[in-house]
């Protein structure tokens, strides 16, 4: 680690056996536990092991109703920014998505992230790892790292997220745009969002979000949260086929075209002060280059 950089990492989690340790290893890595800040929704939660030594702050849960997402990204908001009153750069991403540096770049994750100090905000390019049910139909071995068990993903311009800071800023719903005016799309900072890495735990992990907002008709409650979260299982299992039906792409990974799309699309709501881009997405699939392997 960059010792002239003090980096923070920080997530929020409730009910996430399987992604917080995942996330703890991947960012021990790169910075001391006492770097990474764990931010715990309600009191009956029970943390695994591996949490030890992160800054983990236990807090009372406020049941689903119409703005509780804006809220807990209100919250979130706050919190990164007085972070940057003690460190220099603080990356905050749902418990699901892992941001890594791309080997063929050189250097470390720590020195990429250290450039935020200069530029501000970093966003990193997302990919979405999905599970190609057709081409790999069993179950992640628990323990061993996604990628190589997984070798596909697909382009999901919202999650390019402005998440690497070291000005404070002002998040949107999810954390998907920010107030930051200028687009550092890094070339070398990838985003993988996890949350389709596995069919099973996919459906299991949706049918709780679900519940959360919709009543006891299964009807969505406007406004808790985001659409995503009102999938219900039909909805779910669609999603996953949907990537069956082409062969996945072998490109280089650069993805020029997007990238240029992000950036031309670049422009400030003036309703909400944000700044914002195209929501470039579709079911096509590439594949993971095998320098990425073992990664996380």
């Amino acid at each position: 680690m960059d010792e002239a950089c003090r980096i923070a990492c920080v997530t929020m989690v409730r009910d996430e056996p399987v992604f917080l340790p995942r996330w703890i290893a991947h960012w021990s890595r790169t910075v001391p536990a006492g770097h990474m800040f764990i931010l715990v929704d309600g009191f009956d939660q029970q943390l695994t092991g591996e949490a030890e030594g992160c800054q983990v702050l236990r807090l009372p849960r406020r049941p689903p109703s119409a703005g509780w997402d804006d809220a807990r990204w209100r919250m979130l908001t706050g919190f990164a920014n007085a972070l940057l009153e003690r460190f220099d750069v603080v990356v905050l991403n749902d418990v699901d998505e892992l941001v890594v540096l791309d080997p063929a770049a050189g250097g470390s994750l720590a020195e990429a992230l250290a450039e935020a100090r200069d530029l501000g905000v970093i966003t990193p390019f997302a990919i979405e790892v999905v599970q190609r049910v057709d081409l790999e139909p069993d179950p992640l071995v628990a323990g061993e790292p996604v990628l190589g068990q997984r070798r596909y993903g697909r382009v999901h311009a919202s999650y390019c997220k402005p998440c690497i800071i070291a000005r404070p800023v002002r998040w949107s719903l999810g954390g998907h745009y920010s107030d930051f005016p200028q687009l550092n799309l890094s070339d070398k900072l990838f985003l993988f969002h996890l949350r389709a890495m596995d069919a099973g735990l996919l459906r299991a992990r949706q049918a709780a979000r679900h519940a959360m907002v919709t009543d006891a008709e299964g009807r969505p409650v406007a406004g808790v949260a985001g659409g995503g979260w009102a999938r219900d299982g039909a909805g779910t299992d669609q999603f996953l086929r949907s990537f069956t039906t082409t062969a996945p792409e072998v490109t280089d990974f650069t993805f020029g075209w997007q990238r240029e799309r992000i950036r031309k699309s670049w422009r400030c709501d003036r309703s909400t002060g944000l700044w914002v881009h195209d929501r470039l997405h579709n079911r096509r699939s590439y594949a993971i280059p095998e320098r990425f392997f073992g990664i996380i």
